[in-house]
């Protein structure tokens, strides 16, 4: 059977024991049922995954021992940068959640001209940690001992300026000409730019074709937000990463 995976924050070092936080501990002990003794195995983003034992379980606390570590080593070696609007929470959740299951590695919010959401320079704070947990979770689930970033939104005038060093920039537009993906040359880092649900305007393609993206038809099909998302990223990680 699988051993739960759970994201800690603590340094973790063999033969240490930790008590785990709130979270973890109301998790492990009311959803899953662990009883002292259990195996499981936690992560803090450092690339490693640490077997580990419960010890002791109480109403406050839940106390592990660290038995062993090793390297995670489902990493892909496509480098891979998300530029993706901001949306609804719920879409914007599922857009973190499914491209840090499919091994993006950064991700970038950004707002454009038809993106009409808003957020607060006093909500961001809340925002930025509401999403690193969905990235939390979704690295617990898929078994990423390493943790996507993610950046605070920026315009995506500034955003397409950022990605000099990478090999591939791609922007998904259904009015581009066609072009077949596996047409552009073999690559190590790529940045995919993912329209809004307007879409983008021809300037903004036009601007990112003029920072050295290439715009890219997605099918024939016009396709929502978070369809897009899933299909762009599988795409890159097909030709260039770690689906073949």
């Amino acid at each position: 059977m699988r051993l739960p995976r759970i994201y800690t924050s603590n340094d973790l070092d063999v033969q240490q024991s930790i008590s785990l936080e709130p979270k973890a501990h109301k998790h492990l002990k009311d959803v899953l049922r662990m009883r002292t003794g259990d195996s499981l195995i936690l992560f803090n983003g450092n690339g490693h995954d640490y077997l580990c034992t419960i010890k002791e379980i109480t109403k406050k606390t839940l106390l592990v021992e660290i038995l062993e570590y090793q390297p995670a080593i489902n990493e892909s070696p496509l480098s891979l940068h998300l530029l993706q609007p901001l949306c609804s929470s719920e879409k914007m959740d599922l857009c973190l959640q499914k491209a840090t299951e499919l091994g993006v590695q950064e991700i970038t919010p950004f707002i454009s001209s038809r993106v009409n959401i808003n957020i607060s320079s006093n909500r961001l704070d809340k925002k930025m940690l509401h999403w690193q947990s969905v990235i939390q979770s979704a690295c617990e689930q898929s078994g990423r001992a390493s943790i996507t970033t993610i950046n605070k939104p920026i315009a995506f005038s500034d955003a397409i300026n950022n990605f000099s060093q990478m090999d591939v920039k791609l922007i998904a537009s259904p009015t581009a000409k066609k072009q077949e993906i596996n047409d552009i040359k073999q690559s190590s880092s790529c940045v995919c730019a993912i329209g809004p649900e307007g879409g983008f305007t021809q300037q903004e393609v036009t601007h990112a074709e003029q920072a050295g993206f290439t715009a890219l038809q997605m099918g024939p099909r016009i396709l929502r937000l978070e369809t897009a998302v899933i299909a762009a990223v599988t795409l890159c990680q097909y030709n260039w990463g770690d689906f073949k």
